[in-house]
Order: structure tokens, then C-alpha cells, then sequence
């Protein structure tokens, strides 16, 4: 198949998909029995309690968790004090059933739940009063890369963060063409730093359309931080990029744990059991709240999660 026809391919899929989301069929969309299905392996539940449930679940298996919150964008005060409570909600629930010696529980953010869009104040205030409360409870603090239109003040608002709170995460796409840029300039002033291969689809000109492209950009930017002894998390389900992430790992020195390795909660369970067996820090996103369907409809818009839907919807993930 040419480009062009992948394009056109990606375009349709991604205009079906956002139909399904439509006030007029939401309802029965998420009713229907596939999407129930996916519901139950992606998707940890609504409730904060399913999702320490899941937590807790995994740690019994050699596993950490990453809370994900699925909140609506905060469009005003309102909307980011409901996110900055369910985030302190978690971390006090998270924390006394999952943390322990050197080991961390995680709340994954994404900066539009903190209004970063409509006023840039408020959400440094809501960011730094949900790590204060992750410090007191040894609950770390993962910011998502969010929309490329946001990238320059989700940065700066993880550099003002971490000026008090050094243990904050910063997520970057390697797909965008310009996250070598933000790569370098995170690992410069010791930001801790998640690394992502592709997200859902942008457009051509700010990142990369071609999966070999997004392959290289990825190792690029893994490589810069690796050497930059900076905390690293990988992001990814793909086995050639988890091999060269090993392999560039013990080039830089680091030991099994010197690396850690992110997956979504549903996908691969054998592969991310088979990595923390072997001595890999292994982390899990555990995704929950009112907002499942958004979650799923982003996760089918991705590749990789095009595959892992439809093997659970043939009954054969």
C-alpha cells in the first residue's frame, strides 16, 4: 500500500472512530459487547478502588502501577480542583498497599486534566500541590506529553515543577519531530524523563508518519538519555525497540533496574511478566475513571493498539 492510501486509510479509521464517540451513539457504542470486552482487559474500572485493586494485583506479581485518572480536559477552576482530588485521592489509597523499600506507586497526569491550555497559574498550582501530597506519601508524579499545541508550556511547567519537586516525571513522544530537542533539554537540568515511541496519530508536519522514521527517533532520543544518566522510563511493546533498549542499557552501565520499562494495562501480559522476571523494573498504566471510552478510542487510533483491540475483539488476545 502506498503512503498515500495509508493516509487516506488512517484518516477514515480515525473519523469512524470519532463517530463512535458521538453523543447519538455513545451509549450503545459502550454497551455493545466488544467494547465491554475491551473495557474489562484495558481498563481497570471507574471507581479509584478497582484501580488500587489492580495495583495491587500487579505488585503480587513483580509489578508497579501507574495510576492514569481518565478525567475530561479542565476547562476551569472547577474542572482542576475535580483532578487535583481524585490525584491526592489515589496517591492516599495508593500508597499504603503498594510502595515499599526503593520502590514507588505512580500517578500519571495529563496537563490538559490541569487546564494547562486555559491558564497556565492555575495548573502549576494544581501540578505542584499533587506532588506535594506524592512526596509525603512516596507516590511519584508522571505529567503526559499531552497535545503538541501545549508542548512548549507543558515543558515549562515541568521545569518551574521540579525546581521543588526533582522526583516529577516528564512523558515525551519520540514520534514528534521535535522531541531530540526536548529530549536534550529535559536531560540537561536532570529531568526525569518517560519516552514514548508514537501516541496517537499527528499530522505529517510535526512528527514522523513512517514507523522506521518513528523507530530511529526513538533510539535517538533513548540513546541521548541513557548517556545522559538521567531516570529513564521506556515506553513501548515493541520487541526490537525493548532489545536495542536492553542493549544501549548495559552500554551505558546501567543494571536491570537502571531501566524502566512502561506498558499498558491488558497488553502483552506474558511479555511484561517475562521482562520482570528478568530482573527489568516493569510498571504498568493502569487506566481508570469515567472517561473509558475516550481511553479506548485513543488507545485504537494507535497502531500497536489497533492490533491489541482486535485480538480481543476476535476473542483471540
Amino acid at each position: 500500500m502506498s503512503a498515500a492510501s495509508t493516509m487516506s486509510t488512517d484518516r477514515l479509521w480515525a473519523r469512524t472512530l470519532d463517530a463512535l464517540l458521538a453523543p447519538g451513539t455513545r451509549d450503545r457504542v459502550a454497551a455493545s459487547r466488544p467494547v465491554v470486552a475491551a473495557r474489562a482487559r484495558f481498563v481497570a474500572g471507574e471507581a479509584t478502588d478497582d484501580a488500587v485493586a489492580e495495583a495491587q494485583r500487579l505488585r503480587r506479581t513483580n509489578r508497579l502501577a501507574a495510576l492514569h485518572p481518565l478525567l475530561p480536559p479542565a476547562d476551569g477552576a472547577a474542572g482542576v480542583d475535580a483532578t487535583v482530588a481524585e490525584a491526592v485521592t489515589a496517591i492516599e489509597r495508593l500508597a499504603p498497599v503498594t510502595s515499599g523499600g526503593d520502590y514507588r506507586s505512580e500517578i500519571y497526569l495529563a496537563p490538559e486534566q490541569l487546564g494547562i491550555g486555559t491558564d497556565a497559574a492555575r495548573a502549576a498550582r494544581a501540578l505542584a500541590e499533587v506532588c506535594a501530597a506524592g512526596d509525603a506519601h512516596r507516590v511519584d508524579i508522571t505529567l503526559r506529553s499531552g497535545p503538541i499545541a501545549a508542548a512548549e508550556a507543558t515543558l515549562d511547567l515541568v521545569e518551574a515543577t521540579r525546581a521543588h519537586y526533582p522526583r516529577l516525571t516528564a512523558s515525551v513522544v519520540a514520534r514528534r519531530h521535535r522531541s531530540e530537542g526536548d529530549v536534550a533539554r529535559l536531560a540537561a537540568s536532570g529531568t526525569r524523563v518517560r519516552l514514548v515511541r508514537g501516541g496517537a496519530g499527528e499530522p505529517a508536519d510535526v512528527s514522523w508518519q513512517d514507523p522506521h522514521e518513528t523507530d530511529l527517533a526513538f533510539v535517538r532520543c533513548l540513546a541521548d538519555l541513557l548517556g545522559s544518566g538521567v531516570h529513564t522510563v521506556v515506553g513501548t511493546h515493541e520487541p526490537l525497540l525493548l532489545d536495542l533498549a536492553d542493549g544501549l542499557a548495559d552500554q551505558s552501565g546501567r543494571g536491570p533496574e537502571g531501566l524502566e520499562y512502561q506498558f499498558f494495562l491488558g497488553a502483552q501480559p506474558d511479555l511484561q511478566m517475562r521482562t520482570a522476571d528478568a530482573g527489568h523494573r516493569v510498571r504498568v498504566l493502569v487506566p481508570y475513571g469515567p472517561q473509558w471510552l475516550e481511553y479506548l478510542h485513543d488507545l485504537a487510533r494507535r497502531p500497536s493498539g489497533v492490533r491489541r483491540l482486535a485480538a480481543v475483539l476476535t476473542g483471540l488476545g
